[in-house]
């Protein structure tokens, strides 16, 4: 007589082979999708990083800008103005300040006050300092008083940009194809243009 045999048949171990392959292939399938989205989750949190530091900054050292003449000069696409920082690197002090582009980056220039109808020596002190990478394009747009509208240009000036401390300014970015928002800074110290 012969013993009962125990054991599982070629039928069964292929479905259970093909069990076991489904469900390795939805695992790493899980796994790949988690991935990717933790590495678009990373690069959403360090841009939203970038422009809320880069916010925060201009924020506080555009607001500080001194009204005084040839202390400021605002174009479309490039601004200089003159304020009071805090030590950023070398640069400490009244400071000559530039936000510009440069290739696909927003660039911050400092340069030291010698005299007020000294120009600036950029660089001299400290680097260039990269505040937005990634830039598709950069706008500022001023405002006189509180009952004007936005304007591009000079408040009915004959040159290319405003060079008297306008009320406030707007600073529109688009970095990587995302529109950030709009950066608007009332200056501390503003005069009213002639």
């Amino acid at each position: 007589m012969i013993p009962d045999q125990k054991g599982m048949t070629l039928v069964e171990v292929t479905v259970a082979t093909v069990i076991f392959s489904m469900i390795m292939l939805a695992t790493v399938t899980a796994l790949r999708a988690f991935a990717g989205t933790y590495a678009k989750l990373e690069e959403m949190t360090a841009r939203t990083t970038q422009m809320r530091e880069a916010d925060r900054f201009l924020r506080v050292i555009l607001r500080s800008a001194i009204n005084h003449p040839d202390f400021f000069e605002g174009g479309l696409h490039a601004l200089h103005w003159v304020a009071p920082i805090d030590r950023v690197g070398s640069a400490g002090g009244l400071q000559h300040l530039r936000l510009s582009r440069e290739g696909n980056q927003l660039m911050l220039s400092f340069a030291p006050v010698i005299e007020s109808d000294t120009p600036p020596a950029w660089g001299s002190v400290a680097p260039a300092f990269p505040l937005v990478s990634e830039l598709d394009s950069v706008r500022f747009l001023y405002q006189s008083t509180p009952t004007d509208a936005w304007s591009e240009g000079p408040f009915g000036g004959g040159t290319d940009s405003i060079t008297a401390l306008p009320r406030a300014i707007t600073i529109e970015v688009v970095s990587d194809g995302q529109p950030w928002p709009p950066l608007v800074v009332q200056f501390d110290a503003y005069r009213y243009p002639e």
